[in-house]
């Protein structure tokens, strides 16, 4: 028998599983994204940003879908990101079918948020998209502290302390905080580009995750 004449056959089965198993059909794609306007690029892996950077999440939905948005870094432990009750936005949770800008607009104006500064170790963002709420992450949602537009009248975005209670881990907690977040964020660690389809997550239905890692530039 001829090897050869199976080996290209076998090579293409095996990439068709590949492509298969990273793009699950139907699943949302999103695609972050630095800077505002039309003064736009689409994030990579390890990106190198100065603080104050200003981000943003593009989303396309092939239903109505709930999104949670979180960060994570040594220095400031897990952040919320989305959605929050102290974040006004002209976006509802959960998203509508189509594509969606996070963290939207309020006011006409354009919704960003910013990377950290004094975040020496790197930041990693983690995106849920789930078809119902995730129990796990509405339990942990009040407990974070997370991005607001409310505190100044000129509507500037910042991190603020929770409503109440205890903030969930410590604050140099070097994990995620969730079960979920953490099986996210220990994805993709070598993929270049970040964006596209979400992944199936391994343990829960309906729930797809992805991940996007910085740090900051220096000097």
């Amino acid at each position: 028998m001829n090897r050869r004449l199976w080996l290209v056959p076998g090579l293409v089965l095996m990439a068709a599983g590949v492509i298969w198993w990273r793009h699950e059909p139907g699943a949302p794609a999103a695609t972050w994204r630095i800077g505002t306007g039309t003064e736009i690029r689409q994030g990579r892996n390890f990106d190198e940003l100065p603080p104050e950077s200003p981000i943003r999440l593009s989303l396309h939905l092939p239903d109505p879908t709930y999104v949670y948005v979180f960060s994570h870094s040594r220095e400031d432990g897990t952040l919320l990101m989305w959605p929050t009750a102290a974040l006004q936005s002209d976006l509802p949770q959960p998203l509508p079918v189509g594509q969606s800008v996070l963290p939207g607009r309020h006011a006409d104006k354009e919704l960003a948020w910013t990377t950290r500064s004094g975040v020496r170790a790197g930041t990693t963002f983690v995106v849920v998209a789930a078809l119902a709420p995730v129990p796990e992450l509405e339990q942990l949602l009040p407990r974070l502290r997370h991005w607001t537009n409310t505190v100044f009248p000129d509507g500037a975005m910042l991190v603020t302390k929770p409503g109440g209670g205890e903030v969930a881990g410590p604050p140099l907690s070097p994990d995620f905080t969730s079960p979920l977040l953490l099986r996210a964020a220990s994805r993709d660690a070598t993929d270049v580009l970040p964006n596209g389809p979400l992944r199936a997550d391994a343990e829960l239905t309906d729930v797809f995750v992805g991940c996007w890692r910085i740090v900051e530039k220096q000097g």
